[in-house]
């Protein structure tokens, strides 16, 4: 992991949808690790759940039914579930980049941005999508559902692993990047700023939220520019 500079900003990625296009083999391989267990009753709008992280939608399920709470080793049964589904996807169809994920990432690496990653799946899974499209990460700067069941406190806990493991002990700013509505909100609850990946032509429900949005990450890039107070001395990547 290359770092031309002291680092003073602190960046949160999301991985599914911002930085892999891992969405619908993710939520495939969710679906197929929840209906596994036999709930009396499933609700499969993942979203509608308290908590949008894979942890999280298996306890409010099980709370949804009347089951005790999920213990340790149910946690690792469900997770090895998942991850088993997701590995038979993943060398079934392969996993792309959203456009330009990799070079934005390296980009953000040069400069003065601490990059943590913060995602609602867990963490041999993301470890899995990172490595499929060659991200560059480390293993203390993912945060995961298997830690955390609450989107809340994985932001909460990548910003103080950023600040721990970049040496930033006053940020100069905190952005997380999302494509997601449940992104944006735990943004606002935790007070800092917001940037969305999603395609204009899909009509992101982000687009009405007054925030700036990206297409895809080549589109992100400019976000990086020098000149705006962020990434300034930055060698940007162009689209190819």
């Amino acid at each position: 992991m290359q770092a031309s500079f002291e680092k003073d900003s602190i960046l949160v990625l999301d991985v599914d949808g911002t930085l892999t296009d891992s969405v619908r083999i993710h939520q495939r391989a969710l679906l197929g690790a929840m209906e596994s267990l036999a709930f009396d009753e499933l609700n499969t709008d993942w979203g509608s759940y308290p908590h949008h992280t894979d942890t999280g939608i298996l306890i409010h399920a099980h709370v949804e039914n009347g089951r005790a709470l999920p213990q340790p080793h149910d946690l690792a049964r469900f997770e090895h579930e998942i991850d088993e589904r997701f590995t038979a996807l993943l060398n079934a169809h392969g996993l792309a980049e959203i456009p330009g994920a990799r070079a934005f990432v390296e980009a953000a690496h040069r400069s003065r941005w601490g990059v943590v990653f913060a995602t609602g799946g867990i963490r041999q899974v993301s470890h899995r999508k990172l490595r499929s499209v060659a991200i560059d990460y480390t293993d203390a700067m993912l945060i995961t559902a298997s830690e955390y069941s609450s989107r809340d406190q994985l932001v909460a806990e990548a910003i103080k692993r950023a600040q721990a493991g970049y040496g930033i002990t006053r940020p100069r700013a905190v952005v997380s990047i999302g494509d997601g509505m449940w992104d944006l909100k735990v943004a606002r609850k935790l007070g800092i700023d917001f940037v969305g990946i999603g395609s204009k032509r899909q009509r992101s429900p982000l687009l009405d939220e007054g925030v700036p949005v990206y297409d895809d990450m080549w589109d992100a890039m400019h976000w990086l520019t020098p000149g705006r107070g962020r990434a300034s001395g930055t060698r940007l990547a162009s689209r190819p």
